[in-house]
C-alpha cells in the first residue's frame, strides 16, 4: 500500500520526463511531500525556497508567466493557508500555469498537531477564479488527478493526505462525476478525500443494524463544481449525508447543500465534518474521536438520520 504523497511523487516524475518545462518548488518539505524525488532526477529544475511559502508562490508564478509549468508543494496549512493573497493575485488573476500541491490535509498527520492539520483548504481555495480543485482518495484517483493537472494550462490545487491511499474496488474512475462505490436505494453518503474509506466501512455496519441500503459516492474534482450533476444523482434518496475531513462551513458538504438549495424539492442533507474545532497532536484514532469523526460517531449520525426519516 502506498501513501498519497509517494504516488504523487511517482506521477510528477513521469510528467517531468515527458515535459522539460515542468519545474518544482518546495518549502523545506521535499521528503514529506515527494518533490525531492523529482529534484534528485532533475536538480536543475528543482528549487528549494526554505520556509518562505509566499515567496515560493511568487517565484512559481513568475516562472509560469515565462513559459514554465510550475509545481509548488508544501503542507496545506501553509499553502493555501499562508499564501492566499499570492495565489489570488499572482497565480489566479494571471491565470498562471501553477499546480499547487496541498499536503497533509485532514487527520492523516496526527502527531504533527493542529498547526499542520488543515481542515480549511477547500473553503480557502475553491472561491478563487480560474482555480481547479482535486481531492482524490485512491491510488488510481491520485494518478489520474496528477495526469489531468498537466493536461491543461492554468492554476490547479491537488489536496493530499499524509495517509495511505484508500483501497476501494472501483471499475472506472471519473474525476468530474460522482463515482458510485457502493450501491443502495434508501440513503446515500457522499464523500471526498482520504475519509472515503470510512464512509464505506460504516455503510456496511449501518445496513446490518437497520436493514436499509446505503449508497456511497466519491467526488474527486470539486471545482469546477457541477450542481446539476450532484442533484441528478442524489435527489432520489430518502436522506443524504456528506462526510469530510474539513470544517463544515465552506467545505464539501456546503457545496452539496448549495446544489440542493437550487431545487424546489430535495432530501434532507446531514453534513458530517469538523464543527469549528482544531485537532490535536496524537494518533489518528484519537484525533478523529476528538473531532467527532470516529467510525462510531459517524455511524451514530447515520442511525439518527434513519430514525428521523422513519418517524
Amino acid at each position: 500500500m502506498k501513501t498519497m504523497m509517494s504516488v504523487f511523487a511517482e506521477e510528477l516524475l513521469k510528467e517531468g520526463e515527458q515535459d522539460p518545462n515542468i519545474i518544482a518548488f518546495s518549502a523545506d518539505v521535499k521528503k514529506s511531500t515527494g518533490t525531492g524525488v523529482f529534484g534528485d532526477i532533475f536538480p536543475e529544475r528543482y528549487f528549494e525556497t526554505g520556509i518562505c511559502e509566499q515567496n515560493m508562490v511568487g517565484m512559481a508564478a513568475g516562472a509560469a508567466l515565462e513559459g514554465k509549468r510550475s509545481v509548488i508543494s508544501t503542507y496545506a496549512s501553509f499553502c493555501p493557508g499562508r499564501t492566499w493573497e499570492q495565489l489570488r493575485c499572482s497565480v489566479c488573476l494571471q491565470n498562471a500555469d501553477v499546480k499547487v500541491i496541498g499536503a497533509h490535509i485532514g487527520v492523516g498527520n496526527g502527531h504533527d498537531g493542529p498547526t499542520h492539520q488543515c481542515f480549511e483548504d477547500i473553503a480557502l481555495i475553491s472561491c478563487l477564479p480560474n482555480m481547479r480543485v482535486y481531492s482524490p482518495a485512491t491510488e488510481d484517483e491520485v494518478r489520474k488527478s496528477v495526469h489531468e493537472l498537466f493536461s491543461f494550462k492554468g492554476p490547479a490545487y491537488l489536496r493530499l493526505s499524509a495517509d495511505f491511499c484508500s483501497i476501494i474496488p472501483v471499475k472506472t474512475v471519473s474525476l468530474s462525476e460522482l463515482s458510485l462505490l457502493k450501491s443502495g436505494n434508501d440513503f446515500a453518503v457522499v464523500s471526498t478525500g482520504a475519509i472515503v474509506r470510512m464512509a464505506l466501512d460504516v455503510a456496511y455496519e449501518f445496513e446490518e443494524q437497520t436493514g436499509k441500503t446505503l449508497a456511497v459516492y466519491d467526488l474527486v474534482r470539486l471545482v469546477p463544481f457541477n450542481p446539476e450533476l450532484i442533484s441528478r444523482e442524489l435527489l432520489r434518496y430518502k436522506a443524504v449525508l456528506s462526510l469530510e475531513e474539513h470544517q463544515l462551513i465552506g467545505g464539501f458538504g456546503s457545496m452539496i447543500a448549495s446544489a440542493f438549495a437550487e431545487k424546489r424539492k430535495h432530501p434532507p442533507l446531514v453534513k458530517i465534518g469538523v464543527n469549528g474545532k482544531f485537532g490535536l497532536s496524537s494518533d489518528k484514532t484519537d484525533v478523529y474521536e476528538q473531532l467527532g469523526l470516529s467510525k462510531k460517531a459517524v455511524l451514530s449520525r447515520l442511525l439518527e438520520t434513519e430514525r428521523a426519516v422513519r418517524a
